[in-house]
């Protein structure tokens, strides 16, 4: 078997191959949106959906800021989705005891089945994404996105955005 960087250069197109880097971030960000839309469909729940209730099972009690940057959202956009899985009955909203403007957002019983469901989502798409790749061109791959999100920090910061992609 070839290595893959063999076998991707062999077929790659040369579109995919020349493209600007952000074109082919997009792309692949674009695809995997849309792959994740089909795959959830059958629970009822969007993207990102899927990835604020993800971050509530693994911590209960986060606030809205925390959810909003840890899932790359911003406040606004995390807002309405949270509402809309409160309303659904998946997450409730409770004061946050030690500050009197936070809302903390927890696990409702009723989505502890869906969540279990939602791991297997999980596993299957980063072992999907992740096939054909050794340890080491993961790490590799790891690393450049790492280089280019702090391009995009910087980018974000010159033009007077949050810094370090937090949403503030």
């Amino acid at each position: 078997m070839f290595p893959l960087d063999k076998l991707l250069l062999m077929q790659l197109s040369t579109r995919w191959a020349s493209v600007s880097l952000p074109h082919l971030v997009t792309a692949v960000k674009s695809r995997l949106r849309q792959v994740a839309f089909r795959r959830l469909a059958p629970h009822g729940i969007s993207p990102q959906q899927y990835q604020l209730l993800m971050a509530i099972s693994e911590q209960d009690g986060r606030c809205q800021g925390d959810l909003a940057r840890c899932t790359w959202m911003d406040k606004p956009t995390a807002s309405r989705i949270l509402r809309t899985l409160q309303d659904r009955g998946l997450i409730r909203a409770e004061a946050d005891p030690t500050h009197g403007r936070r809302v903390l957002f927890f696990l409702q019983p009723e989505a502890e089945s869906l969540v279990l469901e939602l791991q297997d989502f999980r596993r299957y798409m980063r072992e999907n994404i992740e096939q054909g790749f050794s340890a080491e061109e993961k790490r590799q791959i790891r690393i450049l996105m790492g280089a280019v999100m702090a391009n995009l920090d910087r980018m974000d910061a010159e033009s007077g955005g949050p810094a370090s992609g937090s949403e503030e």
